[in-house]
């Protein structure tokens, strides 16, 4: 096929035209695989489910509090990281790290 002497909406033409079996051989591809491989796994006595299911990330757990302010109970730390500034400034006030343990 000489493609200089088509036009310019004849090469848009066959370029969708292969895009669209492009797309279409594709799906037949994957469907003969995914076919290839239940037969595979059902042999072995799997599911495909089984051999590729994707696990869930763990969740990190969180620091449990150990320093809690009376005054606020939203102001809570782990003993972890930098001191937060409303324990920071008890501190500095001359109270202990120790009074607001839990």
């Amino acid at each position: 096929m000489n493609l200089s002497k088509l036009s310019r909406v004849d090469l848009l033409k066959l370029q969708n035209d292969i895009s669209n079996e492009m797309d279409r051989r594709a799906e037949a591809e994957k469907d003969e695989t995914r076919k290839k491989l239940e037969a595979l796994a059902a042999e072995a006595g799997f599911s495909v489910e089984e051999l590729f299911s994707v696990q869930k990330s763990r969740k990190r757990a969180r620091a449990k509090v150990k320093y809690l302010d009376p005054k606020n109970a939203a102001n809570a730390w782990s003993g972890r990281g930098r001191m937060p500034r409303w324990l920071a400034a008890e501190v500095k006030a001359g109270k202990s790290k120790e009074d607001f343990a839990i």
